[in-house]
């Protein structure tokens, strides 16, 4: 008998939920599904440039363990794009780094700062929202966004480290943080000297 796979640990959820070929429909075109941790093993290899040592650590798994996962991922890519298929991230055996929450009114998806408690979304202040939970048990839709909102990377408080998904043509700069009451700014922007 297998012993059950441990949970790999990822940074945030995805903020898109798959790819679909331009000039295809989604009920005519073979799917390739992309684990959580194969998304996040892509996402520190290629698009952070950290070493497979450096990214195995972030993820909590042994050097070996994070090439098997990673020659997965880059396989299901390359076969996504070389066949001209639907590319779906979802599944896998995951954890976050720190508490995620996604709002059920405005689909947004936030971090508290100083993984508190949630009491409201930052964006909408409403009281209707999930907490995104871990582990093999956890809901995938809970991680999709919604098609009526375009999520484009994350606003992040840089007093306080609150966290809340980019929504195409809104500037980060025109949310104000509810706990610190200074602007966002958008994730990984270089602070001017």
């Amino acid at each position: 008998m297998p012993r059950p796979r441990k949970n790999r640990k990822i940074f945030r959820p995805p903020v898109i939920g798959g790819f679909q070929p331009f000039g295809s429909s989604a009920e005519t075109v073979e799917r390739v599904t992309l684990r959580y941790e194969e998304f996040e093993a892509f996402r520190l290899a290629d698009y952070e440039g950290l070493t497979q040592e450096e990214a195995a650590q972030h993820m909590e798994v042994s050097t070996p363990t994070f090439s098997r996962i990673y020659d997965v991922a880059r396989q299901k890519f390359a076969k996504a794009m070389v066949e001209g298929l639907t590319l779906i991230i979802k599944g896998g055996n995951v954890s976050f780094d720190e508490m995620w929450y996604k709002c059920n009114q405005c689909h947004t998806s936030f971090s508290p700062a100083d993984s508190k408690e949630a009491e409201n979304c930052p964006v909408c202040r409403s009281i209707d929202f999930l907490k995104i939970t871990s582990g093999e048990n956890m809901p995938e839709a809970e991680l999709l966004p919604r098609p009526v909102v375009h999520h484009t990377g994350f606003c992040l408080c840089q007093r306080c480290g609150l966290h809340i998904s980019h929504q195409s043509g809104i500037p980060c700069r025109s949310l104000i943080c509810p706990s610190c009451g200074i602007a966002m700014m958008r994730e990984n922007h270089p602070v001017a000297p």
